[in-house]
Order: structure tokens, then sequence, then C-alpha cells
């Protein structure tokens, strides 16, 4: 048969879950759990399917975390995105990394220690979505909405997320996420043809230079758990085929990840200080900086990795955001996985040996928590 974690990443990268397509893996990650005994609660909003199971009655809950969702797979791919693909002891598919094969090796590993145990004296609890990858709203929040509601306790939460950022699985906790905040920047000024740009201008040359200005100042230095603040340009547009046209607009993205040394409010300022009047600046803010999880509960998961590997791992808030931001509002959560450099990339993959490596981390985690 094979080993279960294999099987099992098999299964998962078969369901085309872009999202938020997921319903088909929620299903058979339900099935799964129930035939282990939990309790599932299958979780519809607008169309997004997600999962919360439960064994044991206990309000002493340690919850996994997770999603099914991928997204697509873009770009020229050796081997069939969603057909799981060994070689050289590596697994390829889309999903593999992120976060597919974490979530394997945490099924693998919850199944084998409620199959060695009797009369587990806590509960174990599952929460799954299959609305991350584009934090559509109708995924992790509106579950965690449904807990409070259902008064659900979870005593703290392990985010099976690919967050590592050094080679390794395992190898870092990260404890938080920074803050998101989207930037439209729409600059205007006259058409004309490019033989009249001294007599009425190019706004495009000035808008350059006050983004180049703005992308070349360090925004800070970050802290000893926030890494600096980053802004990047992701999108600059003029719609504009005509060589020999000066179009009347160009319209740029960027997305800030930032830490507690702004809020929305000071950075929205700064942006806004740094271009003229002829640019139009709209922010869409996602969520400010936050630390999710207290100390104890982060020298607990620190203290299993350690027993499980040998090796200390590092503790710190470098990635993107996840879900954590919004299960820290019901539990402390940690996130433990994969490395994030493979997250999203041409022919995704993880090392067979990295899945053995997270499911032992995750059973050490239970043994941990079962003491």
């Amino acid at each position: 048969m094979g080993k279960l974690v294999i099987q099992l990443l098999e299964k998962l990268v078969g369901f085309k879950t872009v999202t938020p397509d997921g319903k088909d893996a929620i299903d058979y990650c339900s099935n799964f759990l129930e035939n282990l005994g939990f309790r599932c609660h299958a979780l519809n909003y607008n169309g997004v399917s997600n999962l919360y199971a439960k064994l044991g009655n206990s309000d002493r809950n340690l919850c996994f975390a997770g999603h099914v969702d991928v997204v697509p797979p873009c770009g020229n791919w050796s081997v069939d995105p969603f057909v799981l693909t060994r070689q050289n002891g590596m697994c390829y598919g889309r999903g593999t990394n992120d976060m597919k094969g974490p979530l394997s090796a945490c099924l693998s590993s919850i199944s084998k220690f409620v199959g060695t145990h009797r009369d587990i004296p806590f509960s174990i609890s599952v929460l799954l979505t299959s609305d991350e990858e584009v934090m559509g709203g109708n995924g992790t929040g509106k579950v965690v909405q449904f807990l409070q509601a259902k008064n659900e306790k979870i005593t703290g939460c392990i985010l099976c997320e690919s967050c590592s950022p050094w080679s390794g699985s395992g190898n870092y906790i990260k404890i938080g996420c920074r803050g998101s905040l989207n930037v439209d920047l729409i600059s205007r000024g006259p058409q004309c043809h490019v033989v009249n740009s001294k007599i009425l201008g190019n706004h495009i040359h000035h808008f350059i230079a006050s983004l180049n200005k703005l992308i070349d100042e360090p925004l800070d230095v970050g802290d000893d758990i926030f890494p600096p603040s980053s802004m990047e340009v992701t999108s600059i547009d003029t719609d504009n085929d005509i060589r020999n046209i000066i179009p009347s607009q160009l319209h740029a993205k960027l997305n800030i990840r930032f830490n507690g040394a702004w809020s929305f409010e000071n950075l929205e300022k700064y942006i806004g200080e740094r271009f003229p009047g002829n640019v139009e600046i709209i922010f869409e803010r996602f969520k400010e900086p936050v630390i999710c999880s207290q100390p104890e509960f982060i020298a607990f998961v620190r203290e299993a990795i350690t027993e499980a590997t040998g090796i200390v791992p590092g503790v710190g808030a470098q990635g993107g955001n996840s879900d954590a931001i919004f299960i820290s509002e019901l539990a402390d959560v940690v996130e433990v996985g994969s490395p994030i450099a493979g997250a999203h990339i041409i022919d995704e993959c993880i090392a067979e040996e990295h899945l053995d490596l997270l499911e032992k981390i995750y059973m050490e985690i239970i043994n941990h928590f079962r003491i």
C-alpha cells in the first residue's frame, strides 16, 4: 500500500482545487476523519466548502488547521500538476508544498495517534477551508465566527502552512503576520504626441521619479519578531499600444507588508505625501500586524519540535499573511510547515523526507499535548 502520507497526498493533489473549488477535497478529508471517529461539520458559505471536525468532548482542544485550495498551475509544467509524480525522492504536483503536503503529514500523524491510543483525555480538531489563497471572506474567518457562536474552546492551533523562510521543513515557527495594504496609484496628465512633451509635459516621467524615490527609501529595519516592512510594485499599466502617444493615464499597483512600526493611518499619510496632486491614490486595507500566539504556547511547540528533530526551530513573523489572522481571534495559533520558497512555483514539489519529518513533528506535538 505504501506510506499513508503519500496515499493522502496522492488523493489530495488529484483534486483540482483551484480556489474556491475545494468541495471534493473537503469531502475526502471529512470522510477520512469520520472513519477515525471525528464528528464533522461541513460549513458552506456562498459556495465555499469548509470543515470543522472534532474528536472528543474536552475543552482542552488541540486544533490543526489548513487549506485544500491551490493557485492555478500557470506556466509550462514538466508534469501533470494534478497528478502526484514521484521522482528522485521528490513529490511533484500543485499544492504539494502549499499546503497539501503538510496537510497530508498532519492527517497521517492524527490517524496514527488515534490508532494507537485509547481513551484520549483531550480533544483533537481539524479546521479546513478552500478559500485561503484569495481570502475571499467565506473561509476560515466565517468558520471562526461559527465556532465563537457555539462557544467552542480551542486551547491552541497548529496551522500546517508553508511558512519556513529557510530550505527545511518544520524548522521555523511563524507566530504572527505583518499588516497588508494595497495601493492603487492613478497618474493623469495631457495626452499628446511625443514631440510635444516639452510643451505639455510627460506626467509618466514625473510619476516614475516619485515612485522610484518611494521604493528606494527603506520603511524601517524591523524588530526581533517582524522583518523590515516591504513595498512591492505589482503592476504598471498605461493601456497604450501606440509608440508616439503619451497616454493621459497610468495605473500602478503596490502591495505593502508592514510591521508594528506602522499603522494604516500613518502609512497612508506617508504614501500620500510622496506624490503630486495629479496622482489619485486609492487604499485597500487588509489587516494590521498581529502576534497570533502567547509565549507559553510558542514554548510548548518549540519544545515538541526540538524533541522530534533535535534542532531548536527559529521563531518569528517572516513571510506572508495566512488564516492565522482569523484563528488568533479564537485561540493561540502558530504556523509550522514547509518552505515558503516552494509555494506557487512551476513544478511545485516537496521532498518525501520533509513529509516524514513533518509527520514526526505533528505527532510529537500531539504527544506533548497529551502530557
